[in-house]
This record gives structure tokens, sequence and C-alpha cells, in this order.
């Protein structure tokens, strides 16, 4: 039920402290490293005793995965609203929505979904990692296959194999990028993506 006079309801404001714990966790994992960044250290950040947090998380284990599954929407989101962008053939589009998917990925909040997330997961979170990659594997192929067909990307292109190359490929900026580095994360991209996609171009 709304509150009256506009005041968010006691369920709005549970979503908005969540919100706040996930995207102050995700900026100190990427930033610090998930092994660096106790409980103690979030809860200090955001003003709140350790013992709050438990009213939103049960472990840091799984803090660790509310920040993925925000970071993975993150991605899938840009990838799609990528794949809308007008553009003359299917390789161009293809190549927008690769670019958004690197700069996406480097932010400062998104690099633990590279580096630590794996060696943490428990049997039930590996099933919604899979469903979250199996779903920007998804948009990459039908962006290839759309490529074929237009005949923009070489004839004889398996979209499966070639979606797990080409993101093998850019993956890998989620594991080396620092944002201390001398090339901006567009610069990255665009020099990343041109050379992941030159073998598939007709």
């Amino acid at each position: 039920m709304k509150a009256i006079s506009g005041f968010p309801t006691k369920q709005e404001l549970r979503d908005h402290k969540r919100r706040e714990i996930v995207r102050c966790a995700s900026e100190k994992f990427g930033t610090e490293g998930y092994e660096n960044v106790p409980l103690d250290a979030i809860a200090a950040e955001l003003g709140v005793t350790k013992a709050a947090l438990y009213n939103y998380v049960s472990s840091k284990n799984d803090l660790l995965m509310q920040c993925y599954e925000v970071g993975m929407d993150r991605l899938i989101a840009s990838v799609e609203q990528a794949m809308d962008t007008p553009s003359d053939t299917a390789a161009e589009r293809l190549r927008i929505a690769l670019e958004t998917y690197v700069v996406t990925m480097t932010r400062k909040d998104m690099q633990y979904l590279w580096n630590d997330i794996r060696p943490l997961l428990a049997p039930g979170d590996k099933r919604s990692v899979q469903t979250s990659r199996d779903k920007i594997d998804s948009l990459f192929r039908a962006m290839l296959q759309d490529g074929i067909d237009d005949g923009s990307l070489r004839a004889d292109l398996e979209p499966k194999l070639a979606s797990l190359v080409i993101l093998g490929a850019v993956n890998w900026v989620g594991i080396w990028f620092r944002a201390s580095g001398s090339k901006k994360p567009q610069e990255i991209a665009r020099a990343v993506v041109s050379d992941a996609m030159r073998g598939y171009l007709a």
C-alpha cells in the first residue's frame, strides 16, 4: 500500500537502503579488492553498525552475490540499449554493443565481477552466475547471426563459437584494466573491439 503524502513505504525505504549497501560494497570491492574489504569497512562507510548490515545480507559472500546480480543486470541493460542504436549494418551494432560492454565493465564498481567472483561461488550461486552469462552470450549470438544474414560479417562464422571467442577476448579487459592507466575506457574499448572484430568482418 502506497504511503500518503508522497512518503515512501517501509518496503521502499528498505529497498533504498539495500541499493545503497550494494552500491557502496560494489565500489569498495572494485577499487580495493573483495578480500581487502571487511563488512565493518562497508558499515563504517555507510555510517551504520555491522549488525545493521545483517538485516540486508546474511554474509559477505551473500553481499558479493547481490553486487554481482546488480552488476550483471547493468551489463545486460547496456548491451540491450546499444543494440537499439540506429546503424546501417549488424556488424556496426555489434561493434557499438561490444564497446559499450567494455566501457561498462571498466567502471570502478564493476571490476570485482572478473577478479573475485569465481573462487567464491557456492552451488546455488553458480546457477545465478551462469544464467546471467548465458543471457549476455545470447545477445551477442543474435547480433552475430544478424551480421551473417545481412552480409556484414563472414558467412562462414558459427555464432556460438564466434560469441565465445569474442567475449573471451573482451572479458579480459575487466581483469587487466586499471583506472590509473594512461588510456581512458572508451579508448581501450575502441582498440580492443577493433582487433577482436577484425577477423569477423565480411
